[in-house]
Formats: structure tokens, C-alpha cells, sequence
């Protein structure tokens, strides 16, 4: 059975191969999964590095807000090479970072279904290790998330046993590496595009068409509510407020963190590119969203303002399709935003985004950079020191951070 769509979070991307790993990964005959826990295996696919990051400031040629002064530094250590699976070469889509295990997701652009999951120590900073991967030759990999010593996937898949495409998998995490003690949910909807976990909920995003909203319950993984939300891509917590982004048209929902009932709709600008990856991150009373077309947007989670926006970038050779905002991400004062084959671009606040009001002031731009050959940037996550780059068919970048202190 073949149900993959074009609607099966299709990112854009480009379509440079990186480098093939030295063996294809093949699960066993009659298995759909399998799993490399070697770790001199898997260090063949990382090559490190210790270099610096220029920032290209001419920002405002691009029509966006004057470059400022760079009060940031950043520093390439580690380039790990997508997954190779049964002879096909994966784009990195999604990353998760908890405590001290940065997770990743990889899926294929279009037929047919196939991901993989890597999982990294990243103690040392100079030094993070790719220590476990899982591949699955019937699924896409869209979004993950991690609690309580399990790994919550959200997928695609080619699997008949199950009434749609969309379905999470949860995966057992023992001694910090995968295993293959998994159990599948069914979602409805043609791709499981993200989760977030409350104290006692899963919330799943599924799309486009059919797009719901599944709120599970983590105590036996039931669904207690599923929501109609049509091309329901992102979802975000802060461990107090839960939040999904919906496109086409652009939409922002608040859900209660603990019962998991749905608490409000604002009406946005953005999102309106069909099968485009959108996402949302929460910050107490105020949300980062990357819209694609719409750009990036902080959102007031009270009443739906948009705080700032910040539009896609504007470059003299490439199409605009592929410059428009995938995802973006925070850390103090400092925003990261992924637009496509334009590469990162990089902003400042004089207000942290963490702060307990709906107010960001004075952003802006410090600059942008951009990978060799155009390698499309589908995600960005910042996390202490790191900044985690999916630079989609050209795999994850590593970067160190390095924000400098400013006066006040």
C-alpha cells in the first residue's frame, strides 16, 4: 500500500546529496527497523571542526530591519552527515534538545517513506558524540520529542495496519541510547507533524488535509480530545503554556497544560505555502512562530497581538519559495531564524523573550550565513552553548555560542 502524498510535510529544500555514509543501513529481512548503537560506526559520520562563523551584516540590502552591532560568536565544531537509508540519503528535519541528549529527526523528500533518529551526548561541549541511531524503512521522521526515559516520534508511514499515514511512535530509551521496545498510536490525518509533552499529555499535530490536534493521555494512551485543525503543523510548551501553529491560513491555539482542553484561536498572517513546515516555540506569556511566507512573528499568548514580525529575506538569486521562514528559535536576547537556501538569520533584543510580559524591544538584525551550495536550512534549536543547525539533505551542523554581555 502506497498512501505518501505531496502533502507529507513536504519542506523545501535543496537537493544537494551529502556525503554517503561508508554502508547503507538495511534493516534484517521482515524488520522495519534497526539500530546502531557502535559507536565507531556511527563517529565515521561526524567530522569536527573548530571554525569560526562570519556573519554577512549588509542585512539591510535585503530590505529587513539595519544590522546592529554583532554581539555573538559562533563557532562550526561538528558536521554530521544525513542517514543513509536503503540506498537513500535523508534530510534532517526537526531537532530536540533535553538536559544533556540532543535529538534528531530525518525524513525522505517524497516516495518513499523512510527516517531515522539520531541521538548525541552533548556534555562536552568541544566535543558532542553521536552515541545511538534508529532507521525505519516505512516511515518518514516529521518531529520528536522526549520524556520519562522515552522518545515520542511523529511519523508518516507506509504501515497498512493503521487507518492514516499519521501515527506516533514511542521508543524506549534505556542508559541514554534507543532501543527497539516501541509501541505505535494511530492519528488521523496524512502525517504526524510534531508533539510537545505536558505533566499528563501528549499534543500531536497532524496535517493538511484532516489536520487535527490529538491531545493522549500519558497515564494509559488514550485519546481524551482530538481537535479538527486543518494543516496543523507545530506545536510548543514551556512546561506552563502549550501552543500549536496551524497554516493555510496562519492560525495560533492556546490548550490548558494540564487537562489539555483548548482555550483559544488567533487569526495570524503567513503559513499560506500548502505542505510547508511551520514552527512555534513558547516563552511564558509569548510565542516565537516561523509562518514561511509570513516570516517570524512574536506572538502575545493573551490576546494574539503580534509583537514584532521580522519577513522572509529577500535575495537577488533565489526564488522567494525558497527563502521563506522553517523555523525559529531563542536564547536570552538572541533569535535564530532558518529561511531555506538564505540560510540563518540572526537578531537581537534588548528585552529577553523569556520575560513575563507581551513586550520585546528594539529588535535587530545582527546578520546572516549561509552553508556551502545553498543546503537548505529546514531547522534551527539553540540550547545552552549549541546551536543546532538540520541543514535538511546536507545534515546538522553544531555550532558553539557565544553571546556577548551587553551593558544594561
Amino acid at each position: 500500500m502506497n498512501k505518501k502524498r505531496s502533502n507529507t510535510i513536504a519542506v523545501l529544500g535543496s537537493f544537494l546529496l551529502a556525503g554517503l555514509l561508508n554502508q547503507c543501513t538495511e534493516p534484517p529481512e521482515n524488520t522495519r527497523i534497526a539500530l546502531e548503537n557502535d559507536l565507531q560506526i556511527l563517529s565515521s559520520r561526524i567530522t569536527y571542526m573548530n571554525e569560526v562563523v562570519e556573519l554577512d551584516t549588509s542585512i539591510q540590502d535585503t530590505g529587513l530591519i539595519k544590522a546592529s552591532q554583532n554581539p555573538i560568536n559562533l563557532v562550526l565544531i561538528a558536521e554530521v552527515e544525513s542517514p543513509t537509508v536503503s540506498g537513500e540519503v535523508l534530510q534532517a528535519t526537526d531537532v530536540y534538545v533535553k538536559d544533556n541528549k540532543a535529538y534528531v529527526a530525518y525524513n525522505m523528500i517524497g516516495e518513499p517513506f523512510l527516517g531515522a533518529v539520531d541521538v548525541f551526548n552533548v556534555r562536552d561541549e568541544e566535543d558532542p558524540e553521536l552515541i545511538s541511531s534508529m532507521y525505519f524503512t516505512d516511515s518518514d521522521v516529521n518531529g520528536l520529542a522526549y520524556k520519562n526515559n522515552y522518545l515520542y516520534l511523529t511519523m508518516a508511514t507506509d504501515r497498512a495496519e493503521f487507518d492514516s499515514p499519521a501515527v506516533v511512535e514511542r521508543v524506549r530509551i534505556r542508559s541514554g541510547v534507543l532501543t527497539d521496545e516501541t509501541e505505535t498510536f494511530d492519528i488521523p490525518s496524512w502525517a504526524a507533524t510534531d508533539v510537545a509533552v505536558s505533566s499528563h499529555h501528549l499534543f500531536v499535530t497532524s496535517g493538511a488535509e484532516g489536520g487535527q490536534v490529538t491531545v493522549i493521555r500519558l497515564s494509559d494512551h488514550e485519546i481524551e480530545f482530538s481537535y479538527p485543525v486543518e494543516d496543523a503543523r507545530g506545536v510548543g510548551t514551556d512546561d506552563e503554556e502549550i501552543a500549536i501553529i496551524a497554516g493555510t491560513p496562519a492560525r495560533l491555539l492556546t490548550f490548558n497544560y494540564e487537562s489539555g482542553e483548548l482555550l483559544e484561536e488567533f487569526s495570524l498572517s503567513g503559513a499560506n505555502i500548502p505542505f510547508s513546515k511551520s514552527t512555534i516555540e513558547v516563552y511564558r506569556r509569548k510565542a516565537v512562530v516561523a509562518l514561511g511566507n509570513g516570516g517570524v512573528q512574536i506572538i502575545c499568548l493573551e490576546n494574539g497581538e503580534v509583537i514584532e514580525e521580522i519577513p522572509p529575506p529577500v535575495i537577488p538569486d533565489l526564488d522567494e519559495s525558497v527563502t521563506v521562514a522553517n523555523a525559529a528559535t531563542t536564547s536570552g536576547k538572541t533569535l535564530y531564524m532558518s529561511n531555506g537556501e538564505a540560510g540563518v538569520y540572526v537578531a537581537w533584543s534588548r528585552d529577553k523573550f523569556n520575560s513575563r510580559n507581551c513586550e520585546v524591544d528594539d529588535i535587530q538584525m545582527i546578520g546572516s550565513f549561509r552553508f556551502d551550495d545553498l543546503q537548505s536550512v529546514n531547522h534551527v534549536k539553540v540550547k545552552g552553548n549549541y546551536l543546532y543547525v538540520a541543514g535538511g539533505l546536507g545534515g546538522l551542523k553544531i555550532l558553539r555560542v557565544v553571546e556577548e554581555e551587553d551593558d544594561d
